[in-house]
């Protein structure tokens, strides 16, 4: 079997993901993250994990046909639960709910090291949760794959941060954020370094918010829900003004 390339949101994720002795792929799919970690030497070893029998079938497969049985070792079942307490450095989770991927870091084996998470939504709920874990979030990207934005971030445990950064003292931005702050869906990170899609991402939220107000009844317009998205919208704008 020939090497697959990745797409490009997994490229992406990818290309934050620290080196290290041994890391998970959550929710592997095929397997083709997995088998890049150790072909680039981001790993010496992968445990490859999904839920879904049918998808991991297909990254066994992969993996035989690269050759790397002895290095990336798939397990069929729910989140972390597939690992054990020292067998890994740290995770990725990928195209998958914040909420859910909350639910993998809560119930795995014990608090690694760092994680890689890419949620779909729930944003803020995730950021909140990790920081609350005693993680710090020291990198935040988006990326564009077949015409849809994604964000993810790195997040490691405060007493690895030297480890991984080279220094223990890493600024955290979020330490001192109100748990109010629109930012933790946004990403605070982001809205400092404002990449090069910033202005696009943004500009898709208030998109993404608008139509639900455009959506909204007569009767709706009274409701918190209704305003809070009015205040989500303003805030947004303001940060497209700013700077």
């Amino acid at each position: 079997m020939e090497p697959r390339p990745m797409m490009d949101r997994l490229e992406a994720v990818f290309s934050i993901v620290p080196k290290a002795r041994a890391i998970a792929d959550i929710g592997t799919d095929h397997g083709y993250l997995a088998v890049e970690l150790i072909n680039r030497n981001r790993a010496d070893f992968v445990i490859a994990g999904d839920v879904h029998k049918g998808p991991l079938e297909s990254a066994k497969e992969y993996v035989k046909s690269r050759g790397l049985e002895s290095k990336v070792d798939c397990r069929l079942g729910d989140g972390l639960k597939v690992t054990q307490k020292g067998e890994l450095n740290g995770a990725i989770c990928c195209g998958m709910g914040g909420f859910l991927m909350r639910d993998i870091v809560e119930e795995g084996p014990e608090p690694l090291e760092f994680y890689v998470l890419q949620p779909q939504n729930g944003q803020k709920e995730l950021r909140q949760y990790m920081v609350q874990k005693g993680y710090v979030i020291v990198l935040e990207i988006i990326v564009e794959d077949t015409g849809k934005l994604y964000t993810a971030f790195l997040a490691i445990r405060e007493d690895c941060l030297e480890n991984y950064t080279g220094t223990a003292n890493h600024e955290n931005v979020y330490a001192t954020l109100p748990e109010e702050s629109l930012l933790w869906f946004v990403g605070a990170l982001l809205e400092q370094e404002r990449p090069e899609l910033w202005t696009k991402y943004i500009e898709y939220l208030i998109y993404q918010r608008q139509c639900a107000l455009d959506g909204m009844t007569e009767k709706l317009s009274h409701t918190d829900k209704y305003r809070d998205l009015e205040r989500e919208v303003e805030f947004l704008r303001s940060l497209l003004e700013s700077r």
